[in-house]
């Protein structure tokens, strides 16, 4: 298959180094930001000239951030490609579905959303979960960086540059281990640590109320702003590493799930090319990871040897 890449930060370098690393063709990635070069020579186009490679580009991967650019991006582009993105704002999910599946079916494409490590191949567990025991399964996310969170802290007017920790609350976590029956309220389990720098435009006050109350990403949340030198930041943001843990079961039995990745991106650019090798197998429309069968995304392995 041929590729493309839409957008270029962490995630779309990411994807970049996974499909150079397997040998794989990519026609061209596309941007709304100018003089950006890559490391591997591939072509970087602007964002408009997409569409005129809607004849050379067999699956083109989505790596814009899920507050400003998916929702309308992703549809934008099924229009012309089939289309993978990691569309995170569970909130908005099902607004996002519905648009997709009436673009992907008018345009003939397959569009693959919410495709990364959660909502992703968590929401798998978490459904098998679900049907296995009668409670509700529990996500536990952290220590790591979450690259949602800090675009949307990046997007708030005033801050020049900013990256945000996910850092679960080690007591629940641990009543949690050890009664998986437990369920505790979402404000409780987790802290969001945040480290941004100024562009001295507004008053921090003002901007650390903005942040408290951004829809679903900080607001009922417990949230520390912590101010930082360019320097200072740029060294938290040499690692991106994360994890996150699924706990389900009953007084009897019990289920555990858990994810660490030394690259956030890395391994979500991982995760979408997986599910890459599902799109010939579909037919057009909107697909989560819950649609579709594992096999499809067998390439080289005969996953019946795994039995």
């Amino acid at each position: 298959m041929k590729f493309g890449i839409c957008g270029y930060g962490n995630l779309g370098k990411a994807v970049e180094r996974l499909l150079k690393k397997n040998n794989e063709q990519i026609i061209g990635i596309f941007s709304r930001r100018n003089n950006l070069e890559s490391v591997y020579g591939t072509k970087i186009f602007d964002y408009e000239k997409a569409k005129d490679f809607s004849n050379d580009i067999n699956v083109l991967f989505m790596c814009g951030g899920s507050q400003e650019d998916l929702l309308w991006q992703t549809p934008q582009m099924c229009k012309h490609f089939n289309v993978i993105d990691t569309f995170d704002t569970h909130a908005k999910i099902e607004t996002h579905k519905q648009n997709l599946e009436k673009v992907a079916k008018e345009s003939g494409h397959v569009a693959i959303y919410s495709c990364g490590w959660d909502p992703g191949i968590f929401s798998l567990i978490r459904g098998l979960s679900k049907s296995i025991f009668t409670t509700t399964p529990q996500t536990f996310w952290g220590k790591g960086v979450s690259q949602g969170h800090s675009e949307a802290l990046r997007n708030i007017k005033g801050i020049a540059d900013a990256i945000q920790f996910t850092v679960p609350n080690q007591k629940i976590l641990q009543q949690m281990k050890s009664n998986p029956t437990f369920c505790p309220q979402t404000t409780q389990t987790h802290e969001r640590h945040c480290f941004i720098t100024l562009d001295n435009t507004r008053d921090l006050k003002e901007i650390e109320n903005e942040i408290k109350q951004t829809e679903n990403y900080f607001k009922g949340q417990k949230v520390f702003v912590n101010v930082c030198s360019q320097e200072e930041l740029n060294k938290l943001k040499q690692k991106m590493s994360h994890r996150g843990i699924i706990f389900a079961g009953d007084k009897d039995s019990s289920l555990e799930f858990s994810v660490k990745m030394e690259n956030n991106p890395d391994f979500t650019a991982k995760i979408m090319y997986a599910y890459s090798n599902a799109i010939p197998k579909l037919s057009s429309g909107a697909y989560n990871v819950l649609d579709i069968p594992a096999k499809y995304l067998e390439k080289n392995n005969n996953f019946d040897k795994i039995l």
